[in-house]
């Protein structure tokens, strides 16, 4: 398809809008924030890397390095593998490519889409890429016990996380 992929599209349309949401009149563009979850997830880690507009991005249920998605059979969504990105970078980079501004990620340990080991190592790959700036602290990587899921602890837990970030009372 001319080497386009759809996860560059929906990339696109993602900024897109976040530029519709910065240009109103009553949204504070100093404040821009993304959250997603599952493939939702992957939306906001690839908005969060491409757009200047977001300032903190929370990605539930979608953390993991490759290798990890590919050990447990992911196939879930094309969003995850945009074209030749894996020869360069590894999903955990992508999220993290923006370090020191603030990140949230949510993992849930028996999520059947990654290995736990996927998920600790994309924990770990994220954790340095924010040491190595000096802003461990501006990274949250969030345990959870159970499935694919974004349950009301998790909504609390994010939306306390984004108030915090944003001094919002």
């Amino acid at each position: 398809m001319l080497d386009i992929n759809l996860a560059g599209v929906i990339a696109y349309e993602d900024r897109v809008a976040t530029q519709y949401l910065a240009s109103r009149n009553d949204v504070d563009s100093s404040r821009i924030g993304c959250i997603g979850f599952s493939g939702g997830g992957t939306r906001s880690a690839f908005l969060f890397a491409t757009c200047p507009l977001v300032k903190a991005a929370a990605i539930v249920s979608m953390m993991s390095t490759y290798r990890g998605m590919l050990d447990a059979g992911h196939n879930g969504t094309w969003l995850c593998f945009p074209t030749g990105l894996s020869r360069i970078a590894d999903y955990a980079d992508v999220a993290a490519c923006r370090a020191p501004l603030p990140l949230l990620v949510q993992y849930n340990t028996a999520d059947a889409l990654f290995t736990k080991a996927g998920m600790e190592s994309a924990h770990e790959r994220i954790q340095n890429h924010y040491m190595s700036v000096g802003k461990a602290k501006a990274y949250q990587g969030q345990f959870y016990q159970g499935p694919h899921k974004f349950d009301q602890s998790m909504q609390n837990a994010a939306c306390e996380w984004f108030q915090n970030i944003f001094s919002i009372k």
